[in-house]
């Protein structure tokens, strides 16, 4: 029994220090990578969102009644078409009462006429006899007090006359304020009102409609602080919408926000303005909008559509490539780790642009050589690193 027991301890023995041969790893696993040329874009990454570049609330400067409305979300309508009609009685009732006064003003302009005429007459005539001492001084004057009476009667009546005449063209464009018309070619994106409701022009102007031309869209894009200094009016963007990510447009930058997007929102508050939240302004990422402008004949674009948008800071064509993530660097400046055969080499590297993928090489590598990339085990490469920062230096 003794000796099966021995003989089973033997075999677990030599069972267990097969099993630890042939379980143990390497001291030392790499990954590499091979230094290659190819294409390096540096680009800055934003989202964006679709406006129309001329879109206008179409509001009623009168108060009133919606008697009709002639146009529906989504139709097509041409400058001066009919958009609302506003109960006009009260404007056209102004407008008669306008033009009554201005009759009976008439009328009076032309008796006052005939008075100052008649007045002229007798001044004149006892003037004449007041030369031939025939009448009284007395009589002169009051002669003559009755011209300036008539005189000024006249101006006072033409003066009521342009003043009526000054009502009456306000009323006439009361009366056409009820006629609504579209300003200019477009689509109906929005009717926030209905029949029947009734509008006070005397507060706030109420909109009727909203009419954007789409064939022309604008395309506006956050910009963090950290990547304005980065972009010009001009540089290449590339796009793409949520429907299709695949698809790719392509078009110019047209201009870069002076101020945040809440200025250009018009949401900004100074610091003054803005009292109790002195630490708010700091807490808040801050962006400003870069925008590009697309022509939308084709009305792919709808307003308030998202996209995804690339701007092109800079292209590098065949140039020496290598993965960022295999870029150290130490007080020294940038370095790689270079594999040949089982021998690691530190080489000090000079970079270039970098993508979030790849940096470009300038110099200190060679195509085809091979770099590691990051290791599984062993303690030669942590000898080798012997830093505390992976960022590069440029």
């Amino acid at each position: 029994m003794k000796k099966w027991i021995a003989a089973a301890a033997v075999l677990v023995a030599i069972f267990g220090f097969w099993y630890y041969q042939n379980s143990k790893k390497p001291e030392n696993e790499y990954l590499t990578t091979i230094v290659k040329k190819g294409n390096l874009t540096q680009s800055v990454e934003a989202v964006g969102e679709v406006f129309a570049e001329n879109l206008v609330d179409v509001g009623a400067q009168v108060s009133g009644q919606i008697k009709e409305l002639y146009v529906k979300v989504g139709d097509k309508v041409k400058k001066g078409d009919k958009i609302a009609q506003i109960d006009s009685i009260k404007q056209q009732n102004t407008l008669d009462q306008q033009l009554a006064a201005l009759e009976i003003l008439n009328a009076k302009l032309k008796s006052a006429k005939i008075s100052l005429n008649i007045a002229e007459i007798q001044y004149n005539r006892e003037l004449r006899l007041a030369e031939q001492n025939a009448t009284s001084v007395e009589n002169l004057e009051n002669y003559k007090n009755t011209l300036s009476l008539q005189n000024a009667s006249l101006k006072e009546i033409e003066a009521q006359i342009k003043q009526t005449q000054i009502e009456i063209s306000t009323a006439r464009t009361n009366l056409n304020y009820t006629d609504i018309r579209a300003p200019f070619d477009g689509v109906v994106v929005s009717v926030p009102v209905e029949v029947g409701q009734t509008l006070n022009a005397n507060q706030t102007t109420p909109t009727l409609v909203n009419i954007a031309d789409l064939s022309k869209m604008e395309i506006r894009m956050q910009i963090s602080e950290g990547d304005v200094p980065k972009i010009s009016i001009g540089d290449r963007v590339e796009y793409s919408i949520l429907s299709d990510i695949n698809k790719k447009y392509t078009g110019s930058l047209t201009s870069i926000d002076p101020g945040l997007t809440t200025l250009s929102d018009g949401k900004y508050k100074t610091t003054s303005s803005s009292s109790g939240s002195s630490s708010s302004s700091g807490s808040s990422a801050v962006y400003y909008y870069a925008k590009l402008k697309v022509d939308n004949s084709s009305e792919f674009l709808r307003i308030g559509m998202t996209t995804q948008n690339t701007i092109i800071i800079k292209e590098i064509k065949d140039t020496l490539l290598l993965p960022t993530m295999a870029i150290k660097s130490d007080e020294n400046g940038n370095f790689v780790l270079i594999k040949n055969g089982e021998e690691i080499k530190k080489v000090r590297v000079e970079v270039g642009i970098s993508s979030s993928v790849d940096t470009q090489i300038l110099s200190g590598l060679s195509e085809g050589d091979e770099v590691v990339t990051s290791q599984l085990g062993g303690d030669e490469l942590k000898k080798l690193l012997n830093t505390r920062s992976p960022k590069i230096r440029v």
